[in-house]
């Protein structure tokens, strides 16, 4: 096998191919190579109007692939979720469209408690590292926006459907736990048992876990946070917000 390291990866000869055009008697030489790349890399449309010339069929296949180093699956979500929050110091309307841009998206509440759910199970450094009370503080973003609508209030938030970003609603469960809880309400058991919409119940159970419930000002996202006093599960942050220590957890699908 051939292989020559090139910036970024590496170049590997497949084959040769021999052949004519049209009715010439000149004899050229066709090489085939396969790309193995570290990064991405932009071909010139001339080369590709090469290959035309001589009615040489090719195909781009983009590399799709995640650096599972960097990424989770989540079996019960059906997709990736980064380890590490990045974003930092992006409100949660700059974060989402950064994110989207990408293909990517931002935790909606039931997907963040599945998360953690998984974490715990299986990386107790990543759950330590989003739920314990420790230095210094950190926070990340979640997808969860709550308008008024008519007497309801509701909860706007995204999706993957059909490899595509699609935007959601629905109206919050009238078993919504309307009041803060400072403190505290149960962290094993909002994991455990919560609202369709990833909320507390009235009936959860005391403990550690600050609550504020969300407010109908139109103007109100959520977000999971905890320092060296307490972690809160905040639902009335102002989405204009940001901070050094504020970021966004992506996640993705592999296309």
């Amino acid at each position: 096998m051939n292989l020559w390291k090139i910036k970024g990866g590496s170049l590997e000869l497949i084959k040769v191919l021999l052949f004519k055009k049209n009715d010439n008697r000149k004899i050229y030489k066709l090489y085939i190579y396969k790309i193995n790349m570290e990064e991405t890399i932009k071909i010139d449309d001339k080369y590709l109007k090469g290959l035309e010339s001589f009615g040489i069929p090719y195909i781009i296949i983009k590399n799709n692939s995640i650096n599972e180093k960097d990424f989770d699956y989540v079996p019960e979500l059906g997709f990736y979720v980064a380890k590490e929050r990045k974003l930092l110091r992006k409100n949660w309307f700059d974060s989402q469209n950064e994110l989207h841009s990408k293909n990517e998206k931002m935790l909606t509440l039931p997907e963040f408690k599945e998360y953690l759910k998984f974490v715990r199970e299986n990386n107790k450094e990543i759950y330590d590292e989003i739920t314990k009370v420790k230095s210094p503080w950190r926070a990340e973003w979640l997808d969860a926006d709550f308008k008024t609508q008519g007497k309801n209030l509701i909860v706007n938030y995204n999706t993957f459907e059909d490899g595509k970003i699609v935007q959601k609603s629905a109206v919050l469960d009238k078993d919504t736990l309307m009041k803060d809880k400072t403190p505290g309400i149960s962290l094993e058991n909002w994991l455990e048992d919560s609202t369709p919409q990833g909320l507390p119940s009235e009936n959860i159970k005391l403990g550690d876990l600050f609550y504020w419930y969300p407010r109908s000002d139109n103007n109100s996202v959520a977000r999971f946070s905890a320092d060296d006093d307490r972690a809160d599960l905040d639902c009335v942050r102002y989405p204009s917000g940001r901070d050094d220590f504020l970021g966004v957890r992506a996640a993705k699908l592999r296309e």
